[in-house]
């Protein structure tokens, strides 16, 4: 018979260390960046042509504490943005650039404020189509070359083909190993704990892409070797969690340390999620070869990687929701949106009904951007839960 690692000795020593990310990514963490960085903020960036051009890519994340920001934009604006810009003013120094893209009206107008206040640092909108035919393909590939040339200008030097093919196969080995990750994941949720979880998935957005993978593969072929031993002392890393709701999360750009700290200690299994700071970023590989053209690939990849609910058509981003339902046994769904996001709030009424035909229950939650009341929050989760 197969023993549940939980009854272990070592079981407790084991998920300490594995959910230890300052000890696995220390090189990550403690290396300073050789290479001048360029911020981003939207999954719809494409990281392949930033490195390409011998840049960092680094997603900004915002600062914690709101103070300048505030008498640039209206109240009720969107939290990340002031977050954004609140790390801008006081970071800029540190980037060569800052890219941004159309991904709502927000960030538009976060583009126009960034390129009259931010002096000597050079901002680049990119426009992502809402399509995903073919001439949106070829539409955004122009917008891609585009870029490419503001990157260029950056390096004094014209981007070759060679450049943009070792971006590519960098930034998807990342992909693949982020997936990897993830599996592993979802797989032995008692073992990487979600705190861990997101903290790598953060560590991935921000760092020196090649730095990083060191790390990630390190860490990754530690947990394989964990799962050898146990597999052959007949140790399963598959606890049973039949009393464990598993629950989907769906959200925007969600980072909060506090939220992921509290679901850990709450009786839930996190079995899917949809976030731009998760499986957005890593889902779905550029294709090449077979004489395709290399930008061409490129935003084929973003085009029709994991949607956010602006860039989704409604219908089969519902359909796409419902299929993960299904494939997980998803108990419950909790949406988490920041403040003042239209793309969210006008998402949620459908996808409430067609949750609510399929007998699914779904919590709504509408939070700051890393200022949320913890414990209306704790309240609100312990109650979906017991009634699920």
């Amino acid at each position: 018979m197969t023993q549940d690692i939980r009854d272990t000795d070592n079981f407790d020593k084991t998920r300490k260390k594995i959910n230890d990310i300052k000890f696995f990514f220390g090189n990550t963490l403690t290396s300073e960046n050789k290479k001048a960085a360029i911020g981003w903020f939207c999954t719809y960036t494409p990281e392949e042509l930033i490195i390409a051009g011998g840049f960092v890519p680094v997603r900004i994340f915002g600062r914690k504490k709101i103070i300048k920001s505030e008498s640039y934009f209206p109240i009720n604006f969107c939290p990340y943005i002031k977050s954004g810009w609140e790390s801008l003013l006081a970071d800029a120094d540190n980037l060569k650039a800052i890219i941004f893209t159309n991904s709502c009206d927000g960030m538009r107008r976060f583009f126009d404020i960034a390129s009259k206040y931010l002096d000597g640092i050079p901002s680049y909108l990119l426009d992502v189509p809402h399509l995903k035919n073919r001439d949106s393909r070829d539409f955004f590939t122009g917008n891609m070359d585009d870029m490419k040339k503001f990157i260029e200008k950056l390096k004094g030097e014209k981007i070759n083909e060679e450049e943009i093919e070792n971006a590519v196969k960098l930034i998807n080995k990342k992909r693949k190993l982020l997936k990897e990750f993830s599996n592993i994941f979802y797989k032995s949720p008692d073992l990487i704990e979600i705190p861990a979880y997101y903290k790598v998935m953060e560590l991935s957005m921000i760092s020196d892409p090649e730095i990083f993978l060191d790390d990630l593969e390190k860490y990754l072929g530690f947990i394989g070797s964990i799962d050898k031993t146990s597999t052959k002392n007949g140790i399963s890393l598959q606890p049973d969690q039949r009393n464990s709701p598993s629950i989907m999360i769906i959200g925007n750009f969600i980072a909060e340390d506090k939220l992921w700290e509290m679901l850990s200690k709450m009786n839930l299994k996190l079995a899917s999620e949809d976030l731009c700071t998760s499986n957005r970023y890593f889902v779905k590989q550029v294709v090449t070869g077979d004489n395709k053209d290399l930008m061409e690939s490129i935003a084929e990849r973003y085009l029709n990687k994991p949607q956010c609910m602006r860039m989704a058509d409604p219908g089969s981003k519902l359909a796409e929701i419902e299929n993960v339902i299904i494939k997980n046994h998803i108990k419950g769904v909790i949406f988490i949106t920041l403040k003042f996001c239209d793309n969210m709030l006008y998402s949620f009424p459908l996808l409430k009904q067609r949750l609510n035909n399929m007998g699914i229950p779904v919590l709504y939650l509408d939070i700051e951007y890393n200022n949320f009341s913890e414990g209306q929050i704790k309240t609100r989760v312990q109650a979906f839960l017991e009634m699920l």
